[in-house]
């Protein structure tokens, strides 16, 4: 038997609001890359159709920013049948399914615990596939919070460098992710 190689996989989701139990899912990123981050294995990326966007005041800030990065109109233009809540659940459960055959996968991301992986849980997944999913993640995980946090705790400013307003997609906020993490391993060898 083949030992499996270490592995991140990188968890970025775009929702309506911060509440997993109230607010919606927009859209999911996911990349599984080497655990030095330089080599990237594969990526999965999809927008998420809810039922009905939400009128409420709760998502204007939310909204304004979707609406400025494309993303609001993505989620309307969306066949409702490709990018439906359980179709995504299910492409998001094969994808993880397949790099965990050969790699043991360390979540990665920024504030993941406390935020993507509680969406996954309440939001996308029914609950049997939320423990099919957990079941092939291990319990190690990579939080670029902490990597942040632990900068300013240094007196340096890790967000310094955010001159300007990035458009806050999954893709750019994994970019980012990855690029800090790299940099940061540079910094500590």
């Amino acid at each position: 038997m083949t030992r499996k190689t270490e592995a991140l996989l990188w968890v970025d989701i775009e929702t309506t609001g911060t509440d997993p139990r109230h607010d919606l899912m927009l859209e999911i990123g996911l990349r599984c890359t080497s655990m030095d981050a330089k080599t990237e294995y594969a990526r999965y990326e999809s927008i998420i159709k809810p039922y009905v966007l939400p009128t409420d005041r709760s998502f204007a800030y939310a909204h304004r920013m979707h609406e400025a990065n494309g993303l609001i109109n993505e989620v309307i233009d969306a066949s409702p049948e490709l990018c439906s809540t359980a179709r995504v659940a299910l492409a998001v459960i094969d994808f993880t399914q397949s790099m965990a055959e050969t790699h043991v996968l360390h979540p990665a991301g920024a504030n993941m615990m406390g935020f993507d992986l509680p969406f996954l849980e309440h939001y996308l997944f029914a609950e049997d596939q939320w423990g099919r999913f957990h079941k092939l993640l291990s319990y190690r995980a990579l939080d670029m919070t902490a990597i942040r946090l632990t900068q300013t705790a240094l007196g340096a400013d890790p967000y310094e460098h955010y001159t300007q307003t990035k458009p806050h997609r999954v893709t750019d906020c994994l970019d980012t992710d990855i690029s800090e993490y790299i940099e940061w391993l540079d910094l500590v060898k």
